[in-house]
C-alpha cells in the first residue's frame, strides 16, 4: 500500500503547540486569551488579526518546525509499516518562501523539514511539498490511505483515497462521522491493518 502522511498535527502535536505557545504569547502581549479550542487556526483560537498571528508565527514558528518532537511512536509505527512493504509518502503544504515563516527560515523550509524528519527518525520513500489540494495529490500518486487532521484537507480527500483522521476537537464535525478516526500512532497502525 501507499500511505500518505501529513506533518503538522499528524507527525507533530501542532494543536497543543498552538495552545501552549499561543497562551504564552497572549501573556507576553498583555492582551487576548484562548477563546476557542474547537478550531485549528490561531487567529480563531485567540481572535487575533492576521498582523498579530504573523507576529506570533514569526516569533515561534522555529520552535514548531525545529524543536517540537514527533508524536510518540510515530517513528516506530512508520518503520513497522515500511518493514511490512508499504510505501510512505509525506504530503505537506509546507514550502520554501511560505509567508507564515519568519525571514530567517523562509528560504529553507523544505531543508529544515527534511532535517526534522531525519532527526526524529521518520522514514519516508517520497516527500511532496507545496500541496494545495491533498485529494488531487493522493489521486495523482495513487495513495491508498492518507492520514490527515485538517478539515479543509479532509473535505478534499473524501472520495479520492481512504482517510484516517488524527482526532482533534476541530475535526469532530458530523461531515467526517463516517471516516476512520485515530487517537495515537499505534491506533493508526491497528486501523491501517484493518483497511
Amino acid at each position: 500500500m501507499r500511505i500518505g502522511i501529513d506533518i503538522d498535527g499528524v507527525l507533530n502535536s501542532q494543536y497543543n503547540f498552538c495552545i501552549d505557545y499561543g497562551t504564552k504569547f497572549c501573556n507576553e502581549l498583555g492582551k487576548y486569551k484562548l477563546e476557542n479550542i474547537n478550531v485549528i487556526d490561531t487567529t480563531d483560537m485567540f481572535l487575533w488579526g492576521e498582523d498579530i498571528a504573523h507576529q506570533f508565527w514569526n516569533k515561534y514558528r522555529g520552535d514548531l518546525v525545529v524543536k517540537l518532537p514527533a508524536k510518540k511512536y510515530a517513528s516506530e509505527v512508520i518503520s513497522r509499516l515500511k518493514d511490512e512493504g508499504n510505501l510512505i509518502y509525506i504530503i505537506t503544504a509546507r514550502k520554501n518562501n511560505d509567508e507564515w515563516f519568519p525571514d530567517s527560515l523562509k528560504k529553507d523550509v523544505e531543508a529544515i523539514t527534511k532535517k526534522w524528519l531525519e532527526e526524529n527518525k521518520i522514514y519516508y520513500d517520497k516527500i511532496i511539498f507545496d500541496v494545495k489540494d491533498k485529494g488531487k495529490s493522493c489521486k495523482d500518486h495513487n495513495i491508498d490511505i492518507m492520514i490527515e487532521d485538517d478539515p479543509i484537507n479532509l473535505i478534499k480527500l473524501i472520495g479520492n483515497t481512504n482517510v484516517i483522521i488524527f482526532d482533534y476537537p476541530y475535526n469532530r464535525n458530523t461531515e467526517f462521522a463516517d471516516l476512520t478516526r485515530a487517537y495515537s500512532w499505534y491506533d493508526i497502525y491497528y486501523k491501517i491493518k484493518r483497511i
